[in-house]
């Protein structure tokens, strides 16, 4: 059973072509280094908004279930093993009472993840606010962050008039509405939607001063892919003039206000980096790119933004794919610098 079957209203919302990458210098520098992801194109798509009747969604895996079956295309990045286990448990059940506005789903089983919240919640929320939904119930986590409760009221919607959810529950629905962006159905496509919805909550924040700050995204103390010598390569930055932030330190606006004012981001693959939704259109987006996970989620929010990108190879001594494995090889950092002064040529101006 897909979406569609099983949905009594589908409206479309956008579909959008593939796009090529747009790569700093066409990915190609004066002294021969060229950019990760030279041919990359994102994924055309159509993105939709379901209304779903007599359904029960598994809180923990955020998986929708259809007269007791998992509706498979819900199953975001999950062990399939575990989804197709998976039934309704009457005693965990929960009924969500059927009101006038509707409950919508907004977020994924990673919702603590600031990454997969601005990417799959803020396009979401911005798909209900464009329908006419701006009164939806949302179903969101029991306990909040700050900064999703700061978003969320960015966009237009009050955390405390949406409905907490447990995981290990699980929720029955008369009505609920569910969009594509929920599931990833964007995560690699150029959508104008998620754009506008960035832009909206951008237009939210006032200058805080001119467009003047290139910016070091630190990993600081996360595990996940962590460089060894990552230290040096901040103090060699900040000796350049860069302002180098842990993005987790920072509310949502203080986030939107610093990153407004970019004009080079530059980081590794991180929850830090979405902040690249904030910039203007011409801050040149440099990654480091672990050879051992090559994941083009960053530049995609940054083609969303109109950010050129230039991505550098970091070996790393990991030979299998793994998201989460730390780099085994200190950086290069005098490559790094080397490829930055070049690099720093086609910034926008202050």
């Amino acid at each position: 059973m897909s979406l569609k079957d099983v949905a009594s209203s589908v409206t479309v919302l956008e579909t959008v072509p593939a796009v090529p990458v747009s790569l700093v210098n066409g990915g190609v520098l004066g002294t021969g280094e060229t950019s990760v992801f030279q041919s990359w194109v994102s994924e055309p798509a159509t993105l939709c908004l379901y209304e779903l009747r007599d359904v029960v969604l598994d809180r923990s895996l955020m998986v929708f279930l259809k007269d007791g079956k998992p509706l498979l295309e819900t199953a975001y990045v999950q062990d399939p093993a575990a989804v197709a286990a998976l039934t309704v448990r009457p005693e965990d059940l929960v009924t969500v009472p059927d009101h006038a506005t509707p409950a919508a789903v907004c977020c994924d089983h990673w919702n603590s993840n600031y990454y997969h919240w601005l990417s799959h919640t803020l396009p979401t929320l911005h798909a209900l606010r464009i329908t006419g939904h701006q009164d939806a119930r949302l179903m969101l986590p029991a306990s909040m962050r700050p900064w999703q409760a700061d978003t969320l009221a960015l966009s237009g919607f009050d955390a405390q008039k949406g409905i907490p959810t447990e995981h290990g529950k699980q929720y029955a629905f008369r009505r609920v509405l569910y969009a594509d962006y929920v599931r990833g159905a964007a995560d690699f496509s150029v959508s104008p939607l998620s754009r506008a919805a960035y832009e909206s909550l951008a237009a939210t924040q006032p200058p805080t001063g001119p467009r003047d700050l290139r910016i070091f995204i630190e990993r600081g103390p996360a595990s996940n892919r962590r460089i060894p010598n990552e230290a040096e390569l901040t103090a060699a930055l900040q000796a350049r003039g860069f302002l180098c932030v842990r993005a987790e330190n920072h509310s949502a606006a203080e986030q939107i206000q610093i990153f407004k004012r970019a004009r080079l981001i530059m980081g590794q693959l991180g929850s830090g980096m979405a902040n690249c939704v904030w910039c203007q259109p011409g801050t040149v987006m440099f990654e480091l790119v672990a050879e051992h996970h090559q994941n083009p989620c960053n530049l995609l929010m940054g083609m969303q933004a109109g950010l050129p990108y230039w991505g550098k190879l970091m070996p790393t001594g990991q030979q299998d794919d793994d998201h989460i494995a730390q780099s085994e090889k200190p950086l290069d950092i005098a490559s790094v610098l080397h490829e930055l002064d070049q690099i720093e040529q086609y910034l926008p101006p202050v």
